[in-house]
Order: structure tokens, then sequence, then C-alpha cells
């Protein structure tokens, strides 16, 4: 207690520390071997003289394959040890699935659907012609199999899987290069399952499994299954997956029409496809250097006789204009992100590669049902074509370097579903860009304090909203004990006030005073739990208000806000149901993981704190309570944040039915562009626009209040209600956790409105 008499949390004077925490290159050789060659003339044959030296190691490499395979069958048959290491790792090895692409028939069209089974977007390989399934049938009349085989495997018709001979003559390239071999030891095979896996780490229990997986890949495929999914999966630069987009996009023709030369061009990319870039000038010789190895091997394997070799020599290659245009049909911000889930679970669930399954979900006829409301979504579209939304005086922006913009994303508090999301202001341009509602990563400003100090220190009994804390200045960075720090937006203090004060009028003192009671760690582990994880970060008190190296999402704050929104169970944000193959067979079904963070007794005195910020706090004069189609009211709690600068803007909030966070900003590309002075609020007033048109079906309810809950009439100083309280003006309702040992104590009067002591009556005397 203070001299003033009120009572406070103690161990916050001025002079307070707060509690921390312990915070491929293609090879020099071969490049060099393949720029002596000009690109006109004959390219270097293996048949070519060769030193003493090089006869030298020739026959040391026959005497060296001998030596490994006999090393091997020792350390792998007597040695206990090193067969257990093999059998440890080929135990560990997960079954390759690929079923979904040893199809023979042609690219099949995904579909998305909405929560009412309305199709939302169409998956094709002409709008997404980076990743369009060929079957190898369909090429086998071009050079394309020829080609791959002769400059990757010459060997891969007559090998299980790995080709010992290949192996040691790497090795042995590399010693005779100076630890740089030439060429690679991987079969076609072995290549086919780093792109089906996506694993590529240099270890010698990945090179095993690998081992394993392509000799187990031949047991179950066809060597032209095999070359199938290879030639649809080698990466071809520019993010072109597989040799159909190669072929659309670098000579704008199908891969069933190209000719031995552009075949042979196209089978040199994947080995280093950002070397070999088609569509840089550097790029583009360096390919047609490789494209004259490819076809001077293709003839001295026999694949192609003299002539057709000089004539593809010979053929000049036209390529497409890189300035042509692509499908105009763009997918929506929310269809992108419930589709990259879909592949993301994919990749989990059968271990495979993000370019295969991609190519499966993109090709294989998948129908993907999501949680989208369209009504809902239909509003968040309004709100980010709404000029006046972003724009108050857009002649203020005629020298900005770019537009405002903005994401949000809208959960169902209900089911812990995505109904809405949006990833940018105006009209989306193009396909699988920049989604700001999932990756672009903001810092949070003040939006963070309920989720790192407010809600853990009441879930851990710290504080109630009628604890008073002093705001005065404070010198808590403990890495500058003289300065004074945080500060209030506002640059004032205002000594003694509530919690509820505190978070309604979004003091940076109180909230980083909480965190130093919560403590670093376990601030972080509660925000970890409620869907952000930055314990990679360590603790540090510029944590409490919203200072971290990495930012949020909406979709993270969304996600986070959504706990306080439900009672305090976090359920990981969710985009689609189930996932149905072209036969009706379910291929994944949505199983989102939940899991309490807070009491429900936490959440609702978090919640009325909240509604506080909109009717009288930071988000007051653009926002209000939310109201029905009837005009009653829908309870509402929200939270405004800003960053250092006015950099960013944010407002997460949420109803008993709908939880939204807004960002607003610039994407400050080219510059750091501080948001307009009449445009800081629009955070708040899109998010207002959105919920306050989605809400006009629902009864009007509040936050459910748990029976463990009283209410009291206290004094702003801390203590029960007196009359002299009541006299003064300076009582409210609050809310306590029944037998909570924050309750004001019983029995005693508030030191601050002391009742003014009734004068003894004065005596009289009586006459005769």
């Amino acid at each position: 207690m203070d001299n003033n008499g009120y009572r406070y949390r103690s161990g916050h004077s001025t002079n307070s520390q707060p509690r921390t925490s312990t915070q491929v290159s293609p090879e020099k050789t071969a490049l060099a071997d393949e720029l002596r060659s000009t690109i006109k003339g004959k390219p270097t044959r293996c048949g070519f003289n060769r030193s003493v030296f090089h006869e030298i190691m020739s026959v040391t490499s026959d005497i060296l394959k001998v030596v490994v395979v006999i090393v091997l069958c020792i350390c792998f048959v007597i040695g206990g040890f090193g067969a257990g290491m093999l059998l440890g790792y080929v135990s560990t090895t997960q079954t390759l699935s690929i079923s979904d692409l040893t199809q023979t028939e042609e690219t099949q069209t995904s579909f998305v659907y909405d929560i009412n089974g309305t199709v939302i977007s169409k998956l094709t390989g002409t709008e997404n012609v980076d990743r369009v399934y060929v079957s190898y049938s369909s090429v086998r009349s071009t050079y394309i199999d020829e080609a791959i085989i002769s400059i990757e495997d010459e060997r891969f018709y007559e090998h299980s899987g790995i080709d010992v001979q290949r192996i040691g003559s790497a090795i042995l390239s590399a010693l005779a290069n100076g630890g740089t071999a030439t060429y690679g030891g991987s079969t076609i095979t072995q290549q086919t399952v780093k792109l089906i896996t996506g694993q590529d780490e240099h270890s010698t229990s990945r090179k095993v499994q690998e081992w394993f997986s392509a000799m187990a890949l031949e047991q179950d495929l066809s060597k032209d299954e095999i070359l199938e999914l290879y030639i649809n999966l080698a990466p071809m630069g520019n993010n072109f997956v597989g040799i159909q987009a190669a072929a659309q996009n670098y000579f704008g023709k199908d891969a069933r029409e190209l000719t031995l030369a552009e075949s042979a061009f196209l089978a040199g990319l994947p080995k280093s496809p950002s070397y070999y870039n088609p569509m840089r000038e550097s790029g583009r010789r360096n390919a047609l250097r490789r494209m004259r190895i490819v076809l001077g091997k293709m003839y001295e394997l026999g694949y192609i006789t003299e002539e057709e070799y000089q004539a593809a020599l010979n053929q000049e290659l036209v390529f497409k204009s890189s300035n042509a245009t692509r499908s105009t049909d763009i997918n929506s911000y929310f269809s992108e992100y419930a589709v990259s889930e879909v592949i993301n679970d994919l990749m989990v669930q059968r271990n495979i590669s993000f370019s295969l399954a991609t190519t499966i979900v993109y090709n294989r006829g998948y129908q993907i049902f999501t949680t989208l409301e369209p009504d809902v979504q239909a509003v968040v579209d309004e709100a980010f074509m709404n000029q006046d939304l972003f724009q108050c005086d857009p002649s203020l922006l005629v020298d900005y370097p770019e537009k405002p913009t903005g994401g949000m994303v809208v959960i169902n508090v209900q089911t812990g579903a995505i109904a809405a999301m949006q990833g940018g202001y105006g009209q989306k341009v193009m396909n699988l860009g920049l989604n700001r509602a999932v990756d672009a990563y903001r810092s949070p400003g003040s939006s963070i304090k309920p989720l790192i100090a407010y809600a853990p220190a009441l879930e851990l009994q710290l504080i109630c909203p009628s604890m008073l804390y002093i705001d005065q200045e404070s010198h808590l960075d403990p890495t500058n004990p003289e300065a004074v720090w945080p500060l209030n937006a506002d640059r004032s203090y205002a000594g003694a006030i509530t919690i509820r004060q505190a978070v309604t009028h979004s003091k940076n003192t109180i909230a980083v005073m909480v965190w130093n009671d919560v403590g670093g760690d376990t601030a972080l582990w509660f925000l970890a739990q409620e869907g952000i994880d930055r314990t990679s970060e360590g603790a540090y008190p510029a944590q409490a208000i919203g200072a971290f190296t990495t930012g949020m999402t909406p979709l993270e704050m969304c996600g986070a806000y959504s706990t306080l929104a439900s009672g305090g169970i976090y359920t990981e944000p969710y985009a689609y149901t189930k996932v149905l193959d072209n036969d009706g067979n379910v291929v994944l079904q949505s199983t989102p993981s939940s899991h309490r963070v807070f009491s429900t007794e936490t959440t609702f005195l978090m919640s009325s704190m909240l509604m506080d910020v909109i009717t009288s706090g930071t988000a007051s004069g653009n926002a209000s309570l939310i109201t029905n189609s009837a005009g009653q009211v829908i309870e509402t709690a929200g939270k405004t944040g800003t960053t250092d600068d006015n950099l960013d803007k944010w407002f997460c909030g949420y109803t008993p039915y709908y939880c939204a966070a807004v960002w607003y900003g610039y994407d400050n590309r080219l510059r750091q562009t501080v948001i307009p002075s009449c445009d800081r609020s629009n955070a708040i007033r899109i998010w207002y626009y959105v919920m306050s048109r989605i809400h006009g079906d629902n009864d009007s309810i509040g936050f459910p209040r748990p029976d463990d809950i009283i209410s009291a009439e206290v004094c702003t100083s801390g203590y029960f209600a007196t009359d002299e309280c009541r006299a003064a003006n300076s009582t409210y309702e609050d809310y306590f956790v029944a037998g909570s040992p924050l309750l004001p104590p019983e029995g005693v009067v508030c030191p601050v409105h002391i009742p003014t002591p009734t004068p003894p009556p004065e005596e009289t005397t009586g006459g005769v």
C-alpha cells in the first residue's frame, strides 16, 4: 500500500529489474570441361586419346571397385556393429507411396469446394503450367528418354536401382580431380527416390536408405514407370517441374512435339537448373553447351545416327518469349492456402516431396472440401476492394512508392475452422503470389499483450482486473537499466491504475511489469500453446509489447485470439475437412488438434476487459459492440496493435461466433513507409466493417460466465466500495473468481475515501 492508500502489486519500483531467461552448385571441373566446348562444332567424345595417367586410373578403378566390394562384405557380414548400423538404417526407411503417379491416364482436373459443396477453384495443368503431368507413353516418340538416360544413367536398363560401377567411377573421378567428381554416382532410380521424398541431406544413413528405397522401387515398378516419374518430377528451373512444363514454358510446345535438339537441351537442365537457366542469357549459353554434351553421349551410345547428331547440332532452337502471358484464371487466397494445407499433409502422410505432393494434388482429379463460408468470404472480399477502408485520402499517397495493403483471417469460433481469408488489398492479379494473411510476418505491437502477459497472469492468479499497478517512469530494460523504458504511446503516465484500465488504454509499462511477474520463459510457453511458437528467440521484456525477431501473421494472431473466444481451448486453424480421389475414396481427413490453454474463468475475465477496449478504450470511435439484424447486442472483445513509427496496424477481436485478425500497412519492399495519420484506424475499420455484417442472423448472446465468477462493487483504489467511494463517484462493477486470494480484503475500509468523522453533539446547560 502506498502513502495514498492504494492497493497495488508490490515490487514495481522504478529500480525493479525484470526476470529474463537465457536467451548444389555445379562441380568446377565439370563446368570447366563444358566451357571448353564452343556452341558450334563437335563436342568432346569419350573415345578421345587419353594420357598415361588416365589409363593408369582406369586400371586402378577396376581394382578399387573389387576392393570396395570386399571391404563392404567384411564390414557388414562379419562385423556385427556395421551390420547393426546397416539394419538400423534399412529398418527406418519409410515405404514410398507413389500409387497416385503410376497411372497412365492423362492429367485430370482437381476441384476445390466451399462448405456448401460449391466449386470455388479448378486445379488444371493449363492454369498451373509449372506442374503438368504427362505419361511416358505420350512422349516415347521423342528422344527425351534416350537423352536423359544418356546423360544421367547409361546403364539404367541393366542395374537394379544402384550402379556399383558408376559409384566406383564417381569416387575415382573425385580422386583424379582433387576431390571433385565430374559426374555423380546416383542412378535415375536414386534420383527419383530423392524427388519423391524430398530428402537430399548428405549423411551415411540417408544414402543407405536411398539405396534401399531405389532397389525397392525397382521391385515395385517397371523401368518405364520409374522413368515416367523422373520426367515429371525433375526440376527444370524457374519453378517449372517436369518435362511438360519445361517444354511449354521454354519452347511454347507440348512435350510430344520436342525435337532431338530440344530433348537434349531439356535433359541437361536438372543437373543445375539455376546455372542452366534458359531465361537468362548466360544460363542459356551454358545450357546449349551442355546440350552438345548430351548429344555427343547419345551418339556414342548409339541412340542416334551421325546424321541425326549433326542435324541436331546445327538446329537453331527457338525459345518462347519470356513475356508470354500465362493463364488468367486466378485462384483466391483462401483456395491457395487450402491447397497448400492439403499438399503439406500429403507430404507428411506419405513421406513424399513437395514437388511430388503438388503434382498429385494438381493432376489427379482430387476433390478438396474446404471450410470456406461463402457469405463471410464475400464480405471480406468487399472490404478489401473498398478504397475508403484503405485510403482515406488517395491524394496523400501520390508520392508513395506503393499502395497500402493488408491481410485478414476469420475463424469460426465454434469449430476452429477458417471461414474466410484475404491476402491483399485490391484485385488479385496472379496465382501463388504473396498471401499476407499467412506469409507476411509483421510485428504485432500491443495486440500481443493479452496473449503473452495478461491472460497468462490471470491463469496463474497473479492478477485480477481490479488490481492496481503504478504507471510511472520505469527502468525495465535489463540491457540499459539507466534508460527510461518502456514508454507509453502518449508518453504520459497515469499513476495508480487497475489492470482493467491498463488493458483498456494499452499501457506499455504495465504490460512489461505483468510479463515480468509471469516470467519470460513461462510467457513464451503460453504463447506457443496458443499456436505462436517463438521459444527459439529466447525471452526478453520487449516481447511484452510486440518486439519479436520474427513477427506474426494474421492467421497466427487469429488462431491465438480464438483461444480466448472459445473458452480457453486452442484449435489449430484448418482450411479443409476432407480430400477424395477421382473414385470417391478418402485420401485425407482433417483432424485438427485441440488442447486447453486457459480456464474458462481466465478467458471470461480477459474478454470482459477486452470489451472495454471497444466501448471506451483504444478502439472506441471506430468500432462498437456487434449487433444482429434486430439490433440486439452480441458481446464483442478486441485489442489494437501499433508498432513503432506507425509502420504496422493491427486489430484482433472476437464474438462468441467469429474471431478475426487484421493487419494493415505497407509491404515496405522499397522503403519503410509510415502510415498516414488519417489511415491509422483502418485496421479497426476493416475489422468492424466485416464483423458487423456477418452476424446478422446470429442470436444476441454474451461470453459464457462460469459459475464461480462473482461480481462486486469495487473502488478505483482496489478495495470494496463504501458509501464514501460512491459519493466520490469512483466505484464500478468488476469480476472475480470466487475464493481467489486476489479478492479485496473483507472488512477493510477504503483508505482513500475515509468517512468524515461525525462531530460529537455539543453539551447544553439548562436554566432554572
